[in-house]
């Protein structure tokens, strides 16, 4: 039993881990040396999705994209708004809280094995 939650904590953590890699990857595509920032994105995204495949080992598929997807894009939301100065619509902010309730829905609902 201990062993099960270590490991599924540990799946998580690489979830946690993709999301984070796949933010920064996507925030290096806003630096003006677009080489540059090509590479780093292509360097993160890759990391990303490394951890995403240890993330599954443990996290349904369906489970683990939806939350890595959903808080990825609220994140870059967060990084656009706070890094980059853009704005944020009221539309956007209502979009962002029905997602992350369909995620907590969705996570709910999850059949553990």
């Amino acid at each position: 039993m201990f062993m099960e939650k270590r490991e599924l904590f540990k799946a998580w953590f690489f979830l946690i881990c993709a999301i984070v890699f796949e933010v920064l990857g996507t925030s290096f595509l806003k630096m003006e040396n677009i080489v540059l920032g090509y590479f780093f994105m292509a360097v993160f995204i890759g990391f990303s999705y490394f951890f995403l495949s240890k993330a599954i080992k443990k996290i349904q598929v369906g489970i683990a994209y939806a939350v890595w997807e959903l808080l990825g894009v609220i994140l870059i939301l967060l990084v656009s708004f706070i890094i980059f100065k853009e704005i944020l619509t009221l539309t956007q902010i209502l979009g962002i809280v029905c997602a992350i309730a369909g995620i907590i829905l969705i996570n709910i609902g999850e059949v553990r094995e």
